[in-house]
């Protein structure tokens, strides 16, 4: 019986088979042969064949001045069948064999192999003798390249310089050599003929032996312009090959004299410096908009010491010279012998060799997050990522991995990547979703932000015991790892509770390689984990399989690869990895000449349109924007509960799009406040159902309260107006970006101080801007620790640098964070139908209200609960105000397992679909069916004031069942005493009993001062127009009379 969970071979004839080896075995043999050629073997072929070259042009040029030797020819036979042997090896290893034909290197070998086969015509066509003296002076540019290849100038300041001299003189000894050796190869013989047709012998005659010095001297007279003319050449060819050489120089001796004159006009040291290569420390090559607070956020976590302790280096590449804070970073003592400055445009060839860029592990491109013009942005990176990859493969013949950020999802296939190469971080997309998840599933943002930032220990203890237990959750991070053979025929799920309870760590994902695939899922749930047998027959796990586990150390994720195995077991073990980490370099380097990403592709409009259908809830045809568009929703019971967006931006589908998830329980009206109407962008949201735009400033207190902010659930705060004149200068004036965002962020907290805000900053230290006045720093002021960021209600951009930082480290990280905020949106529907066939489920990520069985007891049993009996992952906790000693929620990412729950906390799940027992749709309690039976008809007129404490209120009750929740509604409502006189509310009810604050009656009577203003207010304005209505009808009837008056005149 065939399992859904196994992958059925397809059948194959067997010349089919034959064929696909025999091709197989030719790409593995070239690729070996390519590894031995490029690694230390190649070198010291390449360091023989030049040392060979300079001895035999050596011997050649000494020769001349004795008699030919017939032992000479040996000697050609012997050195041109070991360059024909070189060549011939290099053509097969090459991947574009028509482009290394006719290279340059090419054609010089293939003129130094022609005496092998013309050194036994010598007798019968004198001639060929002058063309293999040739052939041989020409192995002087086998030792040129040789020597270009491996002899490297020093990278001091001023290494530009040095380097070009060095090749200038390089260059000019070459031309004279050469040039020298081909006009003694033609000259030779012919003064040997006149002397020989002399009829003094040459005793008397002007004409005299040719000599190598001589033409040596006649070739420097002749470079240096004096030409004294006291030797000159005397036979046709010699005349013509010194046309060529006066060419050539008029050619390349002024370019590389100008290129001289520019680099000693340079005044700055950065833009003469180069990198040299260590080939035993890897390094990557930074460009694009690299501002110094990207730079710092991607140097923090690519220099941590989580990521091993090998040396690495980052060389970055920026058109002008550093900033003061740009040198100050770049002299920091944590960095300083690790980081490179070149001042060099990437789109230029010379300043992508001084980079190394042939030999960078990678190549990060950043950009400008808070850029207007996005469009512009994305086309610069796309075309700095091409001539990259243009210039590596017009180099070597390969290709360069690319870490690329771009602020739109457009143009997928503009790069032409390859699978399991290039990583593209998409900034608007991943932002807005996360914003959008932060809304119905709060404090994702820090849950996320701690697992893909590394943090390390935190020195000192710390002050209260919420912010002891947060900076615990930040020194989880995600690893990928195997799973022990020991785990075959168990569940997922049961695998993830041993993992918990051995090593306390969450594994909530796994990795697949099928038909040329990489999926991942997120806690596939029943999946069982299958089992292959090595060549011994013994069981071992499938090397297609990877899982994902958030633990605090590289070491935790080691272990769960060789749990409960034999001393004997874990050697073998290594000894396959050793050998699957070789497959797996080869399988990428094969991937990349025989695989393209179908993601890179994208859909077409059908599939996407079919997706959007099955995912998501849209209307059958398009709203219109003036539908939608009132001018206040202050009392309006319908749109309460809402989600108020303060400003417009391009990319605010991708926020919608996540909110209107058919897995949702739940669907809030979004209510958009911004100055001007969105027309351009209102036909990619006309058909999401429940929006709603209000014209209004949200720096305005009137314009809010028309978005009815008070009975909000949340409001999200985007970026507010960008400067598009903003340039790399300006680095230093992030932190004014963020002026309007919190003066908005003052604004509505003063109207609804409950109400919980996403706000997005550009600069992490204005969250200070943003903490209650009675807040107290640790030591120093850090934002990481502050309760804000503690709740995820801070979306701050240095996340996504580095986010792009650990794409290179961990290429399919940006694949993990994509499912956890939209699930398989992103898969293609070629890996849905596999996941479908293979029963591989993919999950969502959601906040759950801890079972009332399991309140007071710990996580550990929580976790074995969920994973054993739901087909839950937990990932972390959400601890509301009072879990422990905290005034503010705080996420507590993998807490371990005696950590007591409480009926103030929430955790993250990772789940197929949410059990409606779990949803918490029981306690999203409507006011107005609450209570029906045993109503008294005076009650009906006070429903709404009541209705309106109660939901200013729900948030702050906490109930541990639907019973008592029950239970205190109704008390509530049977003690009110609630009169509506003047507009005023007069109140009467047990506070007490339902345990609110005096921060809710301050609430309250804020909205009720504010009420009373409003209406004051609309008073007045009707007075006004009363007054302005009569003013104009009796200056209506005085120009009516005016006319008249003058119309009886005439």
């Amino acid at each position: 019986m065939i399992r859904k969970s196994q992958v059925v071979p397809m059948k194959v004839s067997h010349e089919y088979k034959t064929d696909v080896d025999e091709f197989e075995n030719r790409m593995t043999l070239r690729l070996y042969i390519e590894k031995l050629l490029t690694q230390g073997y190649g070198r010291y072929f390449e360091i023989v064949s030049g040392l060979t070259s300079f001895i035999t042009c050596s011997l050649y040029i000494a020769l001349t001045y004795f008699s030919t030797q017939q032992w000479q020819y040996t000697i050609d036979i012997v050195v041109t069948s070991f360059y024909l042997t070189e060549y011939c090896i290099k053509l097969f290893a090459a991947q574009h064999r028509l482009q290394y034909i006719l290279s340059v290197n090419s054609i010089v070998d293939i003129l130094t192999i022609f005496p092998l086969f013309t050194v036994q015509q010598v007798d019968n066509w004198p001639y060929i003798i002058r063309l293999i003296n040739i052939s041989r002076v020409l192995r002087f540019l086998r030792v040129v390249k040789t020597i270009n290849k491996y002899y490297q100038i020093g990278d001091n300041e001023f290494g530009g310089v040095s380097r070009q001299i060095y090749l200038i003189s390089l260059t000019m000894i070459t031309l004279v050599i050469v040039t020298a050796g081909v006009l003694q190869a033609f000259e030779a013989p012919k003064r040997l003929d006149l002397i020989s047709t002399d009829s003094s012998r040459g005793c008397s005659s002007a004409v005299q032996p040719c000599t190598f010095h001589e033409m040596v001297y006649f070739t420097v007279v002749t470079l240096s312009t004096v030409g004294y003319g006291d030797v000159v050449p005397l036979s046709e060819e010699g005349r013509a090959c010194v046309i060529v050489l006066i060419i050539i120089v008029l050619t390349i001796i002024p370019k590389q004299l100008n290129e001289l004159i520019r680099l000693m006009g340079l005044q700055s040291v950065y833009a003469r410096e180069f990198y040299k290569w260590n080939p035993e420390v890897p390094h990557i090559v930074i460009c694009g908009y690299v501002s110094v607070t990207s730079l710092r956020n991607f140097c923090n976590e690519l220099f941590h010491p989580d990521h091993g302790n090998q040396d690495k280096n980052a060389i970055i590449i920026k058109s002008s010279i550093p900033n003061t804070e740009m040198e100050i970073f770049l002299h920091n003592p944590e960095y300083e012998l690790f980081l490179t400055y070149l001042q060099g445009n990437p789109m230029n060839e010379r300043d992508l060799k001084r980079a190394a860029v042939t030999q960078a592990k990678t190549c990060v491109i950043l950009t400008n997050k808070q850029i207007v013009d996005s469009y512009s942005a994305d086309h610069k990176n796309i075309l700095i990522g091409l001539q990259i990859k243009k210039y590596v493969n017009h180099q070597t013949g390969g290709s360069i991995r690319l870490c690329i950020q771009r602020v739109n999802l457009h143009y997928r296939q503009a790069l032409g990547q390859k699978i399991i190469t290039d990583q593209i971080i998409v900034v608007e997309e991943f932002k807005m979703n996360l914003l959008a998840k932060s809304c119905f599933c709060p404090g994702i943002i820090t849950l996320l932000g701690n697992l893909i930032t590394s943090a390390g220990e935190q020195e000192g203890d710390m002050e209260s015991e919420w912010l002891q237990e947060y900076t615990n959750g930040m020194g989880h991070e995600i690893y990928r790892t195997d799973l022990s053979f020991k785990f075959f025929g168990k569940t997922f799920c049961e695998v993830a509770a041993i993992v918990y309870q051995e090593f306390q760590g969450i594994l909530f994902g796994i990795e697949f390689d099928i038909q040329n695939h990489t999926i991942i899922r997120l806690n596939p749930g029943q999946y069982q984990i299958q089992s292959i047998a090595d060549n011994n027959g013994r069981t071992q796990l499938d090397n297609n399989i990877r899982a994902y586990i958030i633990c605090e150390d590289k070491k935790v994720a080691d272990q769960v690869a060789t749990y409960d195995m034999s001393t004997e077991e874990i050697a073998t073990y290594h000894q396959q990895l050793a050998q699957k980490q070789k497959q797996r370099e080869k399988k990428v380097e094969e991937d990349d000449d025989k695989f393209d990403d179908p993601t890179l592709y994208g859909k077409d409009s059908q599939e996407d349109s079919d997706m959007l259908e099955n995912d998501y809830l849209l209307e059958p045809e398009p709203i219109s924007l003036m539908s939608v568009t009132p001018i206040s929703i202050l009392d309006s019971q319908e749109v309460q509960d809402h989600i108020v967006v303060c400003g417009i931006h391009p990319s605010i589908y991708y926020f919608i799009l996540p909110l209107r998830a058919k897995y949702l329980k739940k669907m809030q009206y979004i209510v958009i406040l911004a100055p001007e109407k969105p027309t351009e962008i209102w036909d990619f949201i006309s058909r999401f159902p429940k929006i709603k735009f209000i014209k209004g400033n949200p720096l305005v207190s009137e314009d809010l309260m028309r978005t009815n902010i008070i009975f909000a659930n949340k409001a999200v705060i985007f970026a507010q107006d960008n400067d598009s004149t903003r340039n790399e200068q300006s680095d230093a004036m992030d932190e004014m970006l963020d002026a309007k965002s919190i003066f908005i962020y003052k604004a509505i907290k003063k109207i609804n101080p409950n109400i919980q805000i996403m706000i997005e900053l550009v600069d992490s230290s204005n969250i200070e801007f943003l903490l209650e006045k009675d807040y107290k720093y640790q030591n120093e002021f850090k934002y990481e620790f502050t309760p804000l960021q503690a709740s995820g209600e801070v979306y701050i951009s240095a996340i996504i640098d580095t986010l792009t930082c650990q794409s290179y480290f961990n290429p399919h990280i940006v694949t993990i964070l994509q499912q956890i905020l939209t699930g398989m949106r992103q898969a293609t529907p070629l890996i849905r139908f596999i996941c479908e066939h293979t029963d591989l489920k993919d999950s969502n990520l959601y906040q759950v209200t801890v079972p009332e069985d399991y309140l007071n007891k710990t996580f550990g049993e929580l976790f074995n609960y969920f994973a054993m009996q739901r087909q839950l992952i937990p990932l972390g906790l959400y601890r509301l105000p009072g879990a422990v000693d905290n005034k503010h929620p705080y996420v507590y990412t993998n807490p371990p397992p005696e950590t007591k729950l409480t009926h103030r906390d929430k955790v993250f799940v990772l789940a197929n679909s949410l059990p409606n027992d779990l949803s918490g749709e029981q306690q999203q309690f409507d006011p107005k069916n609450v209570n029906q039976e045993g109503k008294q008809t005076d009650s009906q007129n006070d429903n709404k004031p009541l209705n309106f404490q109660f939901d200013k209120t729900k948030n702050q009750i906490q109930i541990s069942n639907v019973a008592i929740a029950q239970k205190a509604i109704n008390k509530l409502k049977n003690e009110k005493m609630v009169n509506f006189q003047g507009g005023k509310l007069n109140k009467n009810i047990d506070l007490e009993n339902i345990n609110l604050n005096s921060a809710t009656s301050q609430v309250l009577e804020q909205v009720n001062d504010q009420l009373s203003s409003v209406k004051e207010q609309i008073q007045q304005i009707k007075d006004n127009l009363a007054t302005q209505q009569e003013e104009i009808i009796e200056k209506c009837r005085s120009a009516v009379r005016q006319e008249l008056n003058s119309l009886l005149c005439q």
